[in-house]
């Protein structure tokens, strides 16, 4: 009898046993993301039986260690079907580029949909970042981004308005603002300072990047600079859990 493709494990080195040393959770999170990586986007996984029929371990806890995977992004789960690979994840680097620039390197098609874009006075907070005084004017422009057109992230920015004038006629869906700041008035990102938390996602950013409330997500603030120092932009984006990691490259000093 033909076996069950929920029955089916891939052809690549799984241990027999685990170290009664280390966690068993731990253990098979490891075997599970090894079998996931060396699968394609769209397999189908074994079902949580059959794993914890391979490896002896509860049920619970092949649960426990599916629904991280899930968390991670790794996998994804589809009601009354199993398991799958998920699409291969994003990943936000400390680089001074722009979302859309991020996006054409990897292949892949940036999109952006304006929510909201106005002037406005400064509050505190924005001006020390920019900057300026209290009070001075600022556009705070929010968009949705998106690559291959699926969202990725909501992104909330502001810009000094003084330093450019009519900047809220010129910001349209999918254009990149980093190229309309360079050709309009020749300012260019020199440097870029970011700060990442982790966050559960409210209503409203679920409701705009299409995934459930709570999904574990990115909280990247980030302010960039030119090349005299000045302050160009500081905003806060929500990158999805489930389609981002951010990297971090370290370098001796």
């Amino acid at each position: 009898m033909a076996r069950s493709p929920h029955n089916t494990f891939p052809a690549i080195s799984l241990p027999d046993t685990f170290d009664n040393e280390r966690a068993k959770g731990e253990q098979l999170r490891e075997v599970l993301e090894a079998m996931v990586r060396e699968q394609a986007p769209g397999t189908l996984l074994p079902s949580e039986r059959s794993i914890a029929e391979r490896f002896q371990v509860a049920r619970m806890t092949v649960r426990q260690a599916v629904a991280d995977l899930v968390t991670r992004g790794l996998i994804r789960r589809v009601n009354g079907a199993g398991t799958y690979v998920a699409e291969p994840r994003l990943t936000h680097g400390t680089t001074t580029g722009s979302f859309s620039h991020d996006m054409q390197t990897r292949g892949l098609v940036p999109g952006a949909r304006v929510i909201s874009i106005r002037e406005r006075p400064a509050t505190a907070l924005v001006a020390e970042h920019l900057q300026l005084d209290e009070g001075a004017p600022v556009i705070a422009l929010n968009r949705v981004r998106t690559a291959d057109g699926v969202p990725i992230a909501v992104e909330h920015t502001h810009l000094p308005a003084a330093r450019f004038p009519g900047l809220l006629d010129l910001v349209t869906d999918d254009q990149s603002l980093y190229g309309i700041l360079t050709q309009r008035w020749g300012v260019q990102v020199a440097t870029a300072s970011h700060r990442v938390s982790v966050i559960a996602l409210e209503d409203t950013d679920a409701a705009l990047l299409d995934v459930p409330v709570g999904l574990p997500s990115f909280l990247i603030e980030r302010v960039a600079y030119d090349a005299s120092g000045g302050a160009i932009e500081w905003g806060r984006s929500r990158y999805r859990g489930d389609r981002y990691d951010v990297v971090f490259e370290v370098h001796p000093s």
